[in-house]
């Protein structure tokens, strides 16, 4: 196997661009595929077929280094909207610099794979490659080269690189744009357009570019959690409206949902230890603190907009950070258009499945350096109302949950009140009987390094307390 390798290296070591479809670094393989068109020879030359090979091919490895955010600051220019005013001076508005301050003298790097065969196809793109100037928006210039790597020096590269090495996974939360076949001649109907926007006086919308697939992306080596999720609606019907719950039942909503597979576990057989895994028993051989993995029950109250009502509409079934998968698979099997019942029997929502693409989902599963509670903490301990204390129970949460309190960049911050609006102080909560009385607080963390989610921690962690999601500067 061969490797065809881009390399690229930010001048002023920042990155300015903000992807409107996701991800903002690494810049999408589709970002890099704009440029190389932007930098290639027109139409029609035989560049054309060497870009028509590259949609065809598998997305790439990306080696990114590491990024800080850098300091902000803010300017004044006419917005780009002259579909609703034409004159610039009447759409005068503020924009907000946010650019990402690249760590360490690193290139960042693209690699596709590909067959010995297609070693000359390959070729025609690296002086393309080369020509490119800029990666984003046009202030962030760069220098680019291109290179086919043997198989022996591609892995060396991948090992030898100090940043994140992103690799396409079959599911994960982060998505990538990729080209695909179309996304040439799409791409180039949308310049098109670009230029003739104006006919007279009359203002045309130009297309944006379509083509192109979302691809999902990990890093190697980051701990992810495995999730079936799903949406809350009406169990009397067939309807795909939404079923709504108020937060502060959330241990209620989950003991519904690990009461369903329990029963399911023992009529349609569960691939491991079921008492353990599913109902959360904790066998005598382990000591006080320690948790066999299990399944945690969380669900998700509504974030990610100002006037998000906090209300829940979804639940996840979590596996263990490092899980394979396949309990995750299972859960959906078996509870996808189940009927959940409160401990009366009473039928209270049924469960459908819910688009990985969800955007509260999504709130919960991206990764993040800074995380603050949407449920609060149930300390495992009490702290006779003294920080200190507080603090030291919350180190032994992070400790119970597989964490360190080293892989924290700043110390544990806690209050009573929430952050976020729809949520409430701890003692709102219902809680079963072995955690009332318990301390507990709303947390911000900060880690060192990004983490994704879903985050939950704290005595009530498997059934939605101590939920995290990243936070909302």
């Amino acid at each position: 196997m061969k490797t065809l390798c881009a390399a690229i290296h930010f001048l002023d070591g920042r990155f300015h661009g903000r992807d409107d479809y996701g991800a903002e670094w690494p810049p999408s393989p589709f970002r890099l595929f704009q440029a190389m068109l932007a930098a290639s020879s027109r139409s029609g030359s035989a560049e054309d077929e060497a870009f028509q090979w590259l949609e065809r091919l598998e997305p790439p490895d990306i080696l990114a280094p590491e990024i800080r955010e850098a300091p902000s600051w803010k300017t004044y220019v006419p917005n780009n909207d002259s579909d609703e005013k034409y004159n610039r001076q009447d759409r005068l508005g503020e924009k907000i610099f946010r650019p990402l301050r690249i760590l360490d003298n690193k290139p960042l790097f693209y690699l596709w794979r590909i067959k010995p065969d297609e070693q000359d196809m390959a070729s025609k793109l690296i002086p393309v490659i080369r020509r490119v100037c800029a990666l984003g928006w046009g202030i962030d210039l760069v220098a680019a080269d291109g290179n086919i790597l043997s198989q022996e020096k591609a892995e060396s590269l991948i090992s030898s690189y100090g940043g994140r090495h992103w690799r396409p996974v079959p599911r994960a939360s982060r998505r990538f744009r990729c080209p695909k076949p179309g996304s040439l001649f799409d791409l180039r109907d949308a310049y098109r357009s670009f230029l003739n926007r104006f006919d007279g006086n009359i203002y045309l919308p130009p297309k944006k570019a379509g083509e192109f697939t979302e691809t999902p992306y990990a890093k190697v080596g980051a701990v992810q959690r495995e999730v079936a999720a799903f949406k809350l609606t009406p169990p009397d019907d067939d309807s795909e409206t939404w079923k709504m719950f108020d937060q502060r039942a959330t241990m209620e909503i989950a003991a519904w949902v690990r009461g369903y597979l329990c029963s399911a576990a023992v009529q349609t057989g569960f691939p491991g230890d079921s008492a353990i895994y599913v109902a959360g028993h904790v066998p005598s051989r382990y000591k006080q603190d320690e948790t066999p993995p299990r399944f945690s029950y969380i669900p998700l109250p509504s974030i990610g907009h100002k006037r998000a009502d906090g209300m829940i509409r979804r639940l996840i079934v979590a596996e263990p950070y490092g899980g394979d998968g396949r309990y995750a698979q299972w859960a959906r099997r078996v509870l996808t258009n189940a009927v959940l019942t409160d401990k009366n029997g009473v039928p209270q929502a049924r469960l459908r499945p819910l688009p990985e693409r969800d955007a509260v989902l999504l709130q919960y599963l991206q990764e993040s350096r800074t995380f603050r509670t949407v449920t609060p903490v149930i300390l495992p301990g009490y702290d006779d109302m003294k920080y200190a204390k507080a603090q030291k129970l919350m180190e032994k949460a992070l400790e119970q949950a597989g964490f360190r309190v080293g892989d924290l960049e700043e110390p544990i911050y806690m209050q009573k009140a929430p952050f976020r609006n729809g949520c409430y102080g701890p003692r709102s909560y219902s809680l079963p009987a072995y955690l009332k009385g318990k301390s507990a607080m709303h947390v911000e963390l900060k880690w060192k390094t990004p983490i994704p989610g879903p985050l939950a921690l704290g005595a009530g962690r498997h059934l939605g307390l101590g939920l995290f999601a990243p936070a909302v500067e």
